[in-house]
């Protein structure tokens, strides 16, 4: 996302705007979007100076203060029973309150990692697969069940494979 357009940019853009320049070329003139050319046209119209300057509050994620209450069922939801997720606490208080307005799952992950409720995972990482790095220190092994040979009898056999070189090892065939 583009961040603000800088102060002396914007008086620019309105004196271009003020000189009858098509706000085509002022949008590519400045690389900035037709849209914003016309809001800032729209709010100098409308505030003069002050409609210029970048209206910071509206950037970003809001946070919320406290005081909702659906914040705060949640909050304590989460706090009583650690263990739930998000979707059981939607669902949870849904049930119970079936006309509150909730947020998304989504907005409820992020209320828990804003207030640090979040429970680390206890699954370790996965370790590196490591190959085999001489002949015969690993094998690989696939079975074969039940396949036809051309003369149309059925045979099961084992696929033995030296993971270093690749090569097969000779793989026994087992009559059915």
């Amino acid at each position: 996302m583009p961040g603000p357009i800088p102060m002396a940019v914007r008086l620019q853009i309105l004196r271009q705007y003020e000189e009858e320049t098509p706000i085509s070329a002022i949008s590519r003139n400045f690389k900035v979007s037709r849209r914003a050319v016309h809001t800032l046209i729209k709010r100098y119209q409308a505030e003069g100076e002050q409609g210029l300057k970048p209206l910071y509050s509206n950037c970003g994620k809001k946070r919320l203060d406290g005081n909702d209450f659906v914040y705060r069922a949640v909050r304590c939801m989460k706090s009583w029973h650690p263990g739930w997720g998000a979707e059981k606490i939607h669902a949870e208080i849904s049930r119970m309150r079936p006309g509150l307005g909730l947020p998304h799952i989504r907005t409820l992950y992020r209320w828990f990692q804003w207030n640090e409720q979040t429970v680390p995972s206890t699954r370790l990482p996965k370790a590196p697969r490591q190959w085999a790095r001489q002949l015969h220190e690993g094998w690989q092994i696939d079975a074969k069940e039940e396949m036809k040979t051309a003369d149309g009898n059925k045979q099961c056999w084992l696929n033995i494979t030296d993971e270093c070189s690749g090569t097969a090892i000779a793989p026994p065939v087992f009559p059915l």
